[in-house]
């Protein structure tokens, strides 16, 4: 569940164009850039990771598992996630414009 306490810790980035550079289809949408130029004319670039330490207690079980499988593997035909779905493609997935209240 997210807290208000995550609420505010986190900076709000809803305002930035940012853009997913997860392929087509992704349902974990955990990997996102922006690009804004600055009024000096220099640029910021940022780049967006999902956090889903946010959702994860240290050294429980899941935080195990996850330890363990180190990643999401992407086979021809199914993926194996390192997290269960409510986590990879829900709550730690990076979707615009959505207040996580859940």
């Amino acid at each position: 569940k997210v807290t208000e306490e995550n609420v505010h810790s986190r900076l709000d980035l809803r305002s930035k164009c940012i853009v997913s550079v997860d392929p087509p289809g992704c349902t974990d949408i955990d990997d996102a850039l922006h690009c804004e130029e600055k009024p000096d004319g220099t640029f910021e670039v940022g780049v967006h990771i999902a956090d889903v330490t946010a959702f994860l207690r240290h050294g429980s079980e899941l935080d195990k598992e996850a330890s363990d499988r180190g990643t999401t593997v992407y086979l021809v035909d199914r993926r194996i996630e390192m997290l269960p779905s409510l986590l990879s493609s829900k709550l730690c997935s990076l979707m615009g414009k959505l207040l996580r209240k859940e």
